[in-house]
């Protein structure tokens, strides 16, 4: 007789199409057809730095004249490593012969071969393209015929003069940058907004705005792009707050301000990295005021204290995202979950990357690539006040969203 005990239970097993990162592996080519945030623009210096994205070792560096380059980190010619390489005007010298390489792998230079390389244009780097954002490096590591233009979003389109961007590249509301599990089971967790008034409310303490511990009527939708939670709360003034997050494929996150400090279109969005199959780093850009304080770095507990002044015990009694997503496992056992009604949003999600996965499997491409100058990708997320005599922008879910 089955009384629930854990004796005798069978081992859990993880699903990989949730998780893998690597060439080949089926998850793992669909990310490759998605620029792919790789660092910070202020990480490429002339220091050539150690990076891994996709579960591939890689070497950024910043060339003098400002270009960029993404390169293998093995020398095509004796094998040893570009990280101790010496950055020049236009390229990166191997330490060990001397071989230049410029960011799109082309060797320049063989000062030990007769008239500094005869044939040094039939060698070539491994290499990967990159493209500057926002005080984001990206890069596109998948096949060079299905390379797709680097998209544009409306909230980040004609910044004005009094604005700037600013980029927030923490771990989940003010941990550590990078965290010990997959991207996967990050990125999900924006279709989870029961989570919000649960763990950052009734388990934490309030750690967003007041507003947001009412409990909302919520639902989901599908749409060509990814997946919206819409989630309406009736405020104590008779108005309604209506907020919206979406996902955008394959591992992007658009939430609203949790403090509600911006009404109207959100001004931010995210990017899981996904560093290996068990790592990963998030990188959130914002579009905000010139001096204006950055957000993202909230408070724990009734001290309000940031997330590394506190102790052991109270990363127990105030758990936020990093704790909850991180304490699932490296990889979370996708077995052993027994999903609810609730969790629909997560299904969606889940159910949605799996088809883009079996139709790049095909040969097609996976929805949200463009390869002909598109226009911004408009977003929907935010938080909008609607029924109201208010300054506030009023968007009616018929207007904000796909049918």
């Amino acid at each position: 007789m089955d009384d629930g005990r854990a004796y005798g239970r069978p081992v859990g097993v993880s699903d990989p199409e949730l998780f893998q990162t690597g060439a080949g592996t089926p998850s793992g080519e669909l990310l490759r057809r998605y620029w792919q945030p790789v660092a910070l623009s202020s990480e490429a210096t002339s220091i050539p730095r150690e990076v891994r994205l996709l579960s591939e070792d890689l070497v950024l560096y910043r060339s003098l004249d400002g270009t960029p380059g993404l390169l293998e980190p093995r020398c095509c010619h004796r094998g040893t490593s570009l990280f101790y390489g010496r950055v020049e005007e236009d390229c990166i010298r191997c330490p060990y012969h001397g071989w230049a390489f410029s960011a799109d792998g082309t060797c320049t230079d063989q000062p030990c071969e007769p008239d500094r390389g005869r044939n040094k244009s039939s060698y070539r780097q491994p290499w990967y393209p990159v493209q500057e954002f926002g005080g984001v490096i990206f890069t596109y590591m998948g096949p060079p015929e299905k390379q797709p233009d680097f998209p544009r979003y409306d909230i980040f389109e004609d910044i004005g003069h009094d604005e700037e961007f600013h980029v927030v590249d923490h771990f989940a509301f003010g941990g550590p940058n990078v965290a010990p599990c997959n991207w996967f089971q990050t990125h999900e967790n924006v279709m989870d907004p029961y989570h919000v008034f649960i763990l950052h409310n009734a388990i934490s303490g309030p750690q967003f705005d007041p507003r947001l511990e009412i409990w909302p009527r919520i639902d989901w939708q599908r749409h060509e792009w990814g997946v919206t939670a819409t989630q309406d709360r009736e405020l104590p003034d008779g108005t309604t707050l209506h907020r919206i997050t979406e996902t955008r494929l394959p591992n992007i996150r658009v939430v609203a301000t949790p403090t509600l400090a911006y009404l109207g279109k959100t001004n931010n969005m995210s990017w899981a990295q996904p560093i290996d199959d068990t790592h990963t780093r998030v990188f959130c850009i914002l579009r905000i005021p010139k001096g204006s304080p950055p957000q993202g770095l909230g408070t724990y507990g009734p001290d309000a204290k940031g997330w590394f002044d506190l102790t052991d015990e109270e990363h127990q009694t105030y758990p936020g995202d990093y704790e909850t997503q991180v304490g699932q496992g490296p990889i979370t056992l996708h077995s052993e979950e027994r999903l609810s009604s609730s969790d629909r949003g997560v299904s969606m999600v889940r159910r949605q990357y799996k088809e883009q996965i079996r139709i790049v499997a095909a040969g097609g491409d996976p929805m949200g690539v463009t390869f002909a100058d598109a226009a911004p990708v408009e977003l929907v997320a935010g938080n909008y006040v609607i029924d109201g005599d208010t300054d506030f922008s009023v968007v009616p879910i018929a207007e904000t969203l796909d049918s």
